[in-house]
């Protein structure tokens, strides 16, 4: 069989992930009932009025910012505001605006250079699903009582539901894989979008929760109808079993993040100690998957990264800083470039505030920055990667191709720290254009980016 790789695009992917309810109102006509005021804090049950119109006019705040790949949420026809609850897998919600508005951002998206993902919910679907309504009304004389998991002669959905549900929830039945049936139902999903509409992969949730088999299923069928489609997998865990068995090209790699909460957000590990946890990762999985992550801050499932720093916003600049240095895709999380707060679930999912006012405009323009800089230096997307120094709050990590290197010198202390440069002659900053040789002192809680030679490229 045919070794199925990651794509090479992704190398070179900034990501900016999207809540659509939550990032803009283009289209007030497709509100949900109830919708609240854009600037009220949400609930978990609260409809903000976002829709892929509100994302379509925004594509040019989107390329002013760098980024070139877009990952949505759920978009699919769904009765809740996070839409993990899928009723029609193969219609765009009428809340975002249908698939006429979808297909017309995909094509505004491919013509700007850039690409987008897609939420895949394949271990459950929402109650409102007609196969499970139809499970509800007719019991064990419908043709889908057994694409389902139900212990009976009739579904219970009380408190206790007698059938199996994702974490508990009676509204997320979970489909049985076992059949033939749901697996052929799932698999012309992934297909129709990646072949109807040109979307450029999917990202498959709760990947934890899925037969390995099936995972390797939707992986194989994405790539034999696009092999340059992505497949990323929501593994809260260590992800070496799923690379292992040529499921995934990457992860969301909430692993890497945990490390950058402990060194940076909290100040509970030294630089020693961060280091050994990422090396350690980094040698449990194949080194085209470590290229392929999406490394984050920050997701609709997380506290915010700034709000974690205690509104620090040198952490969050350090830690978005040490993103776009390590291979993997890094992403943005929407508003974190402006300094969007937000504790746990729903918190972490306001809305975007569009009144510039509100922005912190200098940490968006960092945020440029360093997209900029990791675009303009290939050894920050394709180098090896190498761990030159780590003492007391400070690292050295060097991103080497050949005749090339570029280096991460980050201090995450309060007290300015000497590293040495990983090589001798001139060294360049290319933030600022200063030289070094030998070793550099790095500021509190600073970073810089250095070339090995005289010149920015």
């Amino acid at each position: 069989m045919e070794v199925m790789r990651p794509p090479a695009w992704v190398r070179d992917a900034v990501f900016y992930q999207i809540f659509p309810d939550r990032f803009r109102n283009g289209d007030s006509s497709n509100d949900p009932p109830g919708t609240r005021p854009w600037e009220e804090r949400p609930s978990h049950r609260s409809f903000s009025g976002g829709d892929l119109v509100g994302i379509l006019d925004r594509l040019p705040y989107l390329s002013d910012l760098g980024v070139n790949a877009l990952y949505l949420t759920p978009i699919f026809t769904a009765s809740t505001n996070h839409k993990y609850d899928g009723e029609d897998y193969l219609q765009v919600d009428p809340t975002l605006g249908g698939n006429t508005v979808l297909r017309e951002l995909v094509a505004a998206l491919h013509a700007r250079g850039m690409r987008i993902v897609l939420d895949g919910v394949f271990n459950h679907c929402g109650s409102g699903h007609p196969f499970f309504r139809d499970v509800i009304k007719r019991g064990r004389s419908s043709p889908y009582w057994d694409w389902f998991m139900i212990h009976g002669d009739r579904v219970r959905p009380d408190s206790e539901p007698n059938y199996r549900c994702w974490a508990g929830c009676a509204n997320l039945p979970e489909w049985n894989h076992e059949n033939p049936k749901v697996r052929n139902y799932v698999l012309s999903v992934v297909r129709h979008w990646l072949t109807e509409y040109g979307v450029d992969g999917w990202r498959l949730d709760t990947v934890e929760y899925l037969p390995p088999d099936f995972v390797r299923d939707v992986y194989r069928a994405t790539k034999e109808t696009n092999p340059e489609a992505y497949v990323l997998g929501e593994v809260m865990g260590l992800a070496t079993p799923w690379f292992r068995h040529g499921a995934l090209d990457g992860t969301m790699h909430y692993r890497l993040w945990e490390g950058l909460v402990h060194f940076l957000a909290e100040g509970s590990w030294d630089a020693p100690q961060f280091a050994r946890y990422v090396q350690s990762i980094w040698a449990s999985y194949p080194r085209d998957a470590n290229y392929a992550c999406y490394t984050l801050l920050g997701s609709h499932d997380k506290p915010r990264f700034l709000t974690l720093c205690q509104g620090d916003k040198r952490k969050l600049v350090l830690a978005a800083a040490f993103l776009f240095a390590y291979p993997g895709a890094p992403a943005i999380y929407y508003g974190d470039e402006i300094g969007l707060e937000g504790g746990g679930d729903p918190d972490c999912r306001r809305t975007f505030p569009w009144d510039e006012a509100g922005w912190d405009s200098s940490l968006r323009q960092t945020f440029q920055s360093l997209v900029r800089t990791r675009r303009a230096a290939p050894a920050l997307r394709q180098g090896e990667v190498r761990w030159a120094a780590a003492q007391g709050r400070g690292i050295m990590l060097s991103r080497d191709l050949p005749g090339d290197t570029v280096c991460l010198a980050l201090n995450g202390g309060e007290a300015a720290e000497r590293l040495p440069l990983p090589a001798p002659g001139v060294w360049t900053d290319l933030l600022t254009n200063d030289r070094a040789k030998g070793s550099v002192v790095v500021p509190p809680t600073g970073f810089q980016y250095l070339r090995r030679g005289t010149g920015a490229g």
